[in-house]
């Protein structure tokens, strides 16, 4: 599957993979996710760019049928999403984290691109948690044209992880949807 699209959705296409296509019969919320740790993130903040805005779980809707069939993430455009299929924090494994940042949705994610490697980001949970994590990568990745295995590399950003980590990934640049802005953190 690739990442092909941002504004008021993410498209989700798929390439060439044995991995099923989730439906919405399949799609996990939070009262069937196990959340055997700190709970459902609710909020994300970065004091290094001021930012503190809610999380509200991020699904996806099913479009399309057979082949054509394509998943489309529905990204709420004044919060952060958490999407559904990933870990919630204290989990050990990915917890994704999008958010608009241009003129097609919103700008939840506006200054994003200004965190740095060493930058601190904390989410609070709804068990009153605060689980934070330190920047360990920041990557700006062409969606739109780009070649197979770099769709591929989107999408393997948003799968399970063996250890804990957060990623975070919002549309670049600001008046474009043509490229992904990706950061990588771990817990302190």
């Amino acid at each position: 599957m690739g990442l092909l699209a941002c504004g008021s959705v993410i498209r989700i296409e798929p390439i060439s993979t044995s991995t099923p296509i989730p439906t919405v019969a399949t799609q996990p919320t939070a009262s069937t996710k196990s959340l055997s740790a700190g709970g459902v993130p609710m909020r994300i903040v970065a004091e290094a760019i001021s930012l503190d805005v809610p999380v509200v779980e991020m699904g996806w809707k099913l479009e399309g049928s057979g082949s054509e069939a394509i998943s489309v993430w529905n990204v709420p455009d004044n919060e952060a999403g958490w999407h559904l299929n990933s870990a919630t924090p204290g989990q050990g494994s990915n917890v994704v984290i999008s958010g608009h940042n241009n003129s097609l949705g919103g700008h939840v994610f506006g200054e994003l691109e200004a965190l740095a490697v060493g930058d601190q980001i904390t989410i609070q949970t709804a068990a009153g948690t605060d689980y934070r994590y330190q920047i360990s990568e920041t990557q700006i990745v062409r969606a739109f044209g780009a070649s197979p295995e770099t769709l591929n590399y989107l999408q393997s950003i948003m799968e399970p992880s063996p250890t804990e980590q957060l990623t975070v990934i919002t549309c670049w640049p600001s008046w474009s949807n043509t490229h992904r802005f990706v950061i990588i953190a771990h817990p302190l």
